[in-house]
């Protein structure tokens, strides 16, 4: 019944999307539930992935899944009860990706988005005549007229667009072992601390024509683990061993050149896992992509709509994001490598020996016994650690440790800069929009200009000093900075979660309350004075923008001249003036990025929006 029920759906299915994994199951849901438009999920394997990959769900990500899929965002916070701050409306989070990826499933299946799962892609054709793509699934050949590529590292859709990834060569070779253990205490990666849910990730040395999990047997990856611990009888329930390479890679293009087929998360770029930028950088691909696949398939450009496509936007704005992560997270993973250096322990040597062309011709036994070897001697001083009372090396070594550790150099993970801070507009430097009475300083015990150690990215601005004090800024091609505001004429005695809404909440919002199409909608946030000018001027808004006005407090007095009708528009009140409340006028994409600003309500007129929506950011 079910399949029936999945092909009826799929015959209007206008998106396939080729990957049921978080990112691609995040666009299904923003694609069909958010913005009325329906899809098409293949996944090859048949249940959601039970291996821990990433852990950490940044800001930016909360914000999306807060503000489109409210219900799925607070299954996670009652999961991890984070603290609560105010430079948002919600909170990063310390959560597994295979735990979020099994409540996305099911929060999809209530959503009525359904994974065909043991179906995939194996080929498609881009036909421009037809403005359609001709899909070859392993159960049937359809066609549609948008394929998006969620189909990981090993991409096909990739593939068959022959867009080549930029990059080096893999950085590293390792080994993940997914255990439980209450007993341990500290063991690199804690998934679940609560429950004792742990990842031993393992640098290894692939020898030729051999998997490097070969080497990893069960018995021995429990030795390792309760050595690691220094606990000779630690109970441990062994789940996964799985093997991966570490890249920090870019697809060259992010569509083909009709705008037809795109590429997503893993399919696009992949990065080191220090910082955990790779699935949220994904998932914030999946809701850049969304609005625009869906405002023009609700929208189409026409003689009478001269509206921009904003598809071709999509590769331009998401993939400067990834080389500058790709850079941040090469930066994140060599801090990794400072506590190691300072032991003088480097797998740099051995990594270069172990690819050359002479190494690669050794007999598998004598590139195993090199490697045990090299290994031996590399660590051999380590144990001086054990005796750091009576060694003056193992003192040394473990005072070089605590000043890295101490002193914060050592891996990075809240980067409020990179996951909230970055623009998507070329002309962002040079607007001077710092909002001081949103900087959150006066929470802290540190100066706000004190710099973290060269945690850098340095393209368009968008980390180029990493603070420890994150200041949000109103500029065009970033999003609106958070700010609570109040619906006008809601119950005052309603618990203030009902009635109280973030400006980032501001485009959903407004779809919700004036679905008209169904598709996405741009909100043009105004002052009491600019919505009384607009009333006053000649032409009309595109459909699909929004009106939101914001009156200070509770003062209602908005002068409209009587000749004009009043136009259709959501008024809320804010209690604090900010940067946000002090422009005439902004233009907010459906995504939550500021389009445009105005500074004066003279200048903002139906013209001056049409152009906005022409020009992009």
């Amino acid at each position: 019944m079910l399949l029936q029920h999945v092909r009826r759906q799929s015959t209007s299915s206008r998106v396939l999307i080729a990957g049921g994994g978080p990112v691609g199951l995040t666009l299904g849901i923003l694609l069909q539930h958010v913005y009325n438009v329906p899809v098409d999920i293949v996944e090859r394997q048949m249940q959601p992935t039970q291996h821990p990959q990433a852990h950490f769900m940044n800001l930016r990500t909360m914000e999306i899944l807060r503000t489109h899929m409210p219900v799925l965002h607070d299954r996670i916070l009652d999961a991890t009860a984070p603290p609560q701050q105010s430079l948002s409306s919600t909170q990063p989070v310390h959560f597994p990706q295979h735990k979020f990826e099994t409540l996305l499933n099911e929060y999809a299946a209530e959503c009525g988005v359904h994974v065909r799962r043991g179906d995939e892609l194996t080929d498609l054709r881009v036909s421009t005549a037809r403005h359609a793509v001709d899909v070859t699934l392993r159960s049937e050949k359809r066609q549609y007229e948008y394929v998006v590529g969620a189909d990981g590292a090993h991409s096909k859709v990739r593939s068959l667009l022959q867009i080549p990834m930029e990059g080096p060569p893999p950085l590293q070779s390792l080994v993940n072992v997914h255990f439980t253990s209450h007993e341990v205490l500290s063991l690199l990666i804690a998934h679940d601390l609560a429950n004792g849910e742990w990842v031993f990730q393992i640098p290894v040395f692939p020898l030729r024509d051999q998997p490097p999990q070969a080497n990893f047997p069960p018995d021995r990856c429990i030795d390792l683990i309760r050595a690691a611990a220094g606990a000779p009888s630690l109970d441990v329930a062994l789940h996964s061993v799985g093997a991966w390479k570490m890249t920090a890679q870019v697809a060259a293009q992010y569509a083909d050149p009709n705008q037809q087929v795109f590429v997503v998360g893993d399919a696009a770029h992949q990065f080191p896992p220090a910082g955990g930028f790779g699935m949220n950088t994904g998932i914030q691909d999946a809701h850049n992509l969304a609005w625009k696949l869906a405002h023009h398939i609700h929208n189409p450009p026409s003689p009478i709509n001269s509206s921009m496509s904003w598809l071709p936007t999509y590769g331009v704005e998401r993939k400067a994001i990834a080389s500058a992560m790709t850079r941040l997270s090469l930066r994140n993973f060599e801090r990794t490598l400072r506590v190691p250096t300072a032991l003088h322990v480097s797998a740099k040597t051995l990594d270069t020996v172990s690819h050359t062309r002479l190494f690669q011709w050794l007999p598998q036994a004598l590139q195993s016994s090199v490697v045990t070897t090299a290994l031996a001697a590399g660590t051999a001083h380590l144990a001086t650690l054990d005796s750091a009372a009576t060694s003056s090396m193992g003192r040394h070594l473990k005072r070089r440790v605590h000043e890295i550790v101490s002193s914060r150099q050592a891996l990075g993970m809240l980067f409020y800069n990179a996951d909230i801070g970055y623009s998507y507009s070329t002309n962002a430097s040079s607007l001077d929009t710092s909002d001081t009475a949103l900087n959150q300083a006066h929470r802290f015990h540190v100066p706000p200009s004190r710099p973290l150690d060269d945690s850098v990215a340095d393209s368009k601005g968008l980390c180029d000093k990493v603070d420890l004090v994150f200041t949000p800024q109103l500029q065009e091609g970033s999003r609106i900075p958070h700010q609570w505001l109040r619906k006008l004429r809601d119950d005052p005695t309603m618990h203030p979660p009902t009635n109280l809404w973030s400006t980032l909440d501001l485009p959903q919002r407004v779809l919700l309350t004036t679905p008209k199409n169904g598709g996405p909608n741009f909100v043009l946030v105004v002052q009491p004075a600019t919505y009384a000018h607009l009333a006053a001027t000649d032409g009309a808004l595109p459909s699909y923008v929004a009106i939101v006005v914001l009156h200070p407090n509770n003062n209602m007095a908005t002068p409209v001249d009587k000749n004009h009708p009043t136009l259709d528009h959501h008024a809320y009140v804010y209690t604090e003036a900010t940067a946000v409340t002090a422009a005439a006028a902004i233009l907010v994409r459906p995504d939550g990025h500021v389009a445009r600003i105005w500074s004066q309500a003279t200048d903002v007129s139906p013209a001056s929006v049409h152009t906005a929506m022409s020009s992009g950011v």
